[in-house]
């Protein structure tokens, strides 16, 4: 007969506490295999090749819930496909965490005079949006369905020339310049605007390499100045630069109209300014189109696409009030998608407001592109974005 241990001993002899015992009774996990004549717990040697799994996916990181969902399909599959997404989940969460540590580290580099409070959070949540925009692009890029790179449509659309002297303004790693080097003209010069801690750090650290690739008689210099301090602005040349750029970055700036101010006095009478705000594109039709299809309800798309709307006319109205001439340009930048999930993942980080209801439905979702991209091989959605051209006359 087999020997069976009480929990005490059970738990002396696997290192862990009686009360984890109780607590993985208790969840369902790890059940004794029969009680003794004063209703002690016992287990035997099969327990304790359960409860060895059991710390195992606990020391990486599993719940209580996921390591139960685990021993219920204890297959080698499972298994394997079951730590595999654990090891996703955890190398997000590290990615997650290196990017609160830049935060942290930002805020120390800006901060260096009597800081409070709000000024901390207000850092902080900035260099999270800039973040944000920086994945974006990169997810953008990786998922792009044309032959044209991003930056050279916005090259291409700019109609730059010789002799220009741009201002670009939230620079970052400065791709429409890396993805153009071969296209600068002579005489051609960019002054980017950003802060530490953001990719315009690695903008200057390749700058040398940048340079070399340029013609000698044009530059690009960084400055790390906050746009949003009247004396940066003191120190910008009034009336000299014949382009302004400000993509990706009105949205985060507190004040929108007092930058707008700012930029309208530094540019030149013949010169334009190119800016990007909300932007509601023809990825909404798709998605209004597609979850019509599903049966479901889309509402939620239509009134994120008014809100968007709103919040355009708004900046649309104050762009008016500073220059002569506003003119709406969509670029078209389709992306291409042969997994589910990863719409799935566009879908709610689109519309994350509506993450419960997206997530009640995901079932229905994946189905549903499962099954078009079994038919068509890839799905396309035909993303464009608006870019304000604004002319002094």
């Amino acid at each position: 007969m087999e020997e069976k241990m009480t929990s005490g001993e059970f738990a002396n002899k696997a290192g862990v506490s009686a009360k984890a015992l109780r607590i993985y009774d208790e969840k369902g996990l790890l059940k004794p295999v029969g009680y003794s004549e004063g209703n002690y717990r016992l287990y035997d040697k099969s327990s304790l090749l359960i409860l060895e799994k059991i710390i195992a996916l606990k020391h990486v990181g599993f719940s209580l819930e996921e390591i139960k969902s685990s021993l219920e399909d204890d297959d080698n599959s499972s298994i394997k496909d079951t730590l595999k997404k654990q090891l996703e989940m955890m190398e997000t969460k590290i990615y997650e965490m290196q990017k609160a540590a830049q935060c942290i580290k930002t805020a120390l580099i800006r901060l260096e005079e009597d800081p409070n409070w709000d000024d901390v959070a207000d850092t902080i949540k900035k260099m999270e949006m800039g973040q944000g925009a920086d994945e974006r692009r990169w997810f953008a890029q990786s998922h792009a369905a044309d032959d044209v790179e991003w930056y050279e449509k916005i090259w291409d659309s700019m109609d730059f020339r010789g002799g220009d002297q741009v201002l670009d303004l939230g620079c970052s790693y400065g791709l429409l310049w890396r993805e153009n080097l071969k296209k600068f003209p002579e005489n051609f010069k960019v002054d980017g605007y950003d802060l530490h801690g953001t990719w315009a750090d690695d903008l200057v650290s390749d700058m040398d390499s940048i340079k070399a690739n340029i013609p000698e008689s044009s530059d690009i210099k960084v400055y790390f100045e906050d746009l949003e301090k009247d004396e940066t602005w003191d120190s910008i040349p009034k009336e000299k630069y014949t382009k302004i750029i400000a993509h990706y970055l009105i949205l985060y700036l507190n004040d929108p109209e007092k930058f707008v101010e700012h930029v309208s006095k530094v540019l030149r009478e013949d010169g334009v300014f190119s800016a990007t705000y909300c932007n509601t594109s023809a990825e909404h039709d798709f998605w209004e189109q597609e979850i019509a299809e599903m049966g479901l309800d889309n509402s939620f798309v239509k009134k994120r696409r008014k809100y968007l709307d709103d919040k355009d006319k708004w900046l649309q109205d104050i762009l008016e009030s500073y220059f002569a001439r506003v003119d709406r340009v969509r670029l078209p930048g389709p992306m291409r998608f042969d997994k589910s999930e990863e719409l799935y993942d566009r879908l709610t980080r689109r519309f994350s407001a509506c993450k419960k209801y997206l997530e009640d439905n995901k079932e229905i979702f994946c189905s549903y592109f499962d099954k078009k991209i079994e038919a068509e091989g890839s799905i396309v959605i035909d993303i464009d974005t608006v870019f304000y051209r604004c002319y002094m006359r």
